[in-house]
C-alpha cells in the first residue's frame, strides 16, 4: 500500500473543500481561506463557493501552491481570536513567498466566519470580504496595538516588526 507509486495524502497537503471550490476560485479570481471545515461549510452554505480551509493545521507551502494553481489572490479569514490572528500573521510570509496577493478579513463581534454569515447575513460578509485590508496595513495596525507608539521605543518596535515585511 505504501509503495513509491501510491500517493500518500498528508493533512498538511490537503485543503478542505478545494475540490468543490476551485472553479469558483478561478471565476472570482480569489480564494477565501478559513481555519476549519465548519467555517468552510457555513460560508459555502451562505453562497460563497470559493472557500477553502486549512483545517486547523498551520498553513503549508503545499496548501498555498494548491490554491495558487487557481488564483494568486487570497482573502485570509481566520477566527477573530488571538490564535486566529496569530495564525493569519504566520501565514502571510508563506503566502507572499508564493507570490500571492494577500488581504486579511476582519469580522466584528468576535464571530467566526460561519457564525458571521448566519448572524449578520450574506451582504455583511460580502462587504467584509470585499473591504479586506491589504496584509501590510493589517500588520501595521496589529503592531501599533501591541506597542505604545507615543514613545520612541514603541515606534522603534513597530518599525522593527514591519521592516522584514517590507522586504518580502
Amino acid at each position: 500500500l505504501n509503495s513509491p507509486e501510491t500517493p500518500i495524502y498528508k493533512k498538511s497537503h490537503v485543503l478542505y473543500n478545494l475540490h468543490r471550490a476551485k472553479e469558483a476560485v478561478r471565476k472570482e479570481d480569489r480564494a477565501i481561506l478559513v481555519e476549519g471545515y465548519m467555517d468552510a461549510i457555513g460560508v459555502t452554505a451562505a453562497g460563497f463557493l470559493n472557500v477553502v480551509a486549512s483545517c486547523g493545521t498551520a498553513l503549508t507551502a503545499h496548501q498555498v501552491q494548491a490554491i495558487k494553481r487557481h488564483s494568486h489572490r487570497i482573502a485570509v479569514n481566520f477566527d477573530p481570536d488571538t490564535a486566529g490572528a496569530n495564525a493569519a500573521e504566520r501565514s502571510i510570509d508563506l503566502l507572499l513567498a508564493e507570490g500571492m496577493q494577500v488581504r486579511i478579513v476582519e469580522l466584528d463581534g468576535e464571530l467566526d466566519p460561519d457564525e458571521y454569515c448566519k448572524q449578520r447575513g450574506v451582504a455583511a460578509y460580502r462587504e467584509r470580504i470585499d473591504g479586506a485590508k491589504a496584509y501590510f496595513y493589517w500588520l501595521a495596525d496589529r503592531a501599533r496595538a501591541k506597542h505604545d507608539t507615543r514613545t520612541s521605543e514603541g515606534k522603534v518596535a513597530v518599525l522593527n516588526f514591519l521592516l522584514p515585511k517590507v522586504q518580502t
